[in-house]
This record gives C-alpha cells, structure tokens and sequence, in this order.
C-alpha cells in the first residue's frame, strides 16, 4: 500500500487498501463468531480445537481469508499486490526493474 502511495499509484493504493481490509474483517469476525460459539471461559482460539466439525462455515471464511492475506494467486489480495508492483515496472526505475 506505501509502496503505491509512493510511486504516486493511489487509485491502486485504495484498491488494495479495500481488499486487505474486507478480508482483514472477515478474519476477524469468523474469529469472533467462533468465540461467541464456543462460550468458553477462555478466549483463545488456538485451544478450540476441531471446530471445524459444527462451524464449517466459519472454518471455511477463515481459510479462504487467510490464502486470500498469503496473497494466494487467484484470490483478491495476490491481485492487489501485483498489480502495484506491475505499476512500480512500469514507472522505468531502477527500483521497479529489481523488484519485478
């Protein structure tokens, strides 16, 4: 996202700022529906354990946003970044031929 901002890319700034955040929120709310779920005393997620097996649906959400934050080609936040980067080629600096 700086890295759009600082090659003067701001459309694509916003663009990816949007994407990380959707996936970003939808990370933290599948994490938030599990806790609410569970109603433990304890809120710590990684002592749930087989969740997956009567919240498949917010197994699902979290897995498909944290591929989607890994930057996994395919899904939002993969295209966001290399389109910035495709930007930072197309600007002809010696910076943008090293990082493509």
């Amino acid at each position: 996202m700086m890295l759009g901002v600082g090659i003067s890319a701001y459309n694509l700034a916003i663009y990816h700022l949007i994407c990380h955040s959707f996936f970003k929120a939808l990370l933290f709310m599948s994490a938030g529906a599990i806790i609410h779920a569970v109603m433990n005393e304890y809120q710590d997620i990684r002592t749930y354990g087989g969740f997956h097996k009567f919240l498949p649906l917010s197994y699902i959400c979290i897995f498909i946003a944290s591929l989607s934050l890994m930057a996994l080609p395919g899904l939002t936040g993969y295209y966001s970044k290399d389109i910035i980067i495709e930007s930072l080629y197309g600007s002809y600096t010696f910076t943008g031929y090293i990082i493509y």
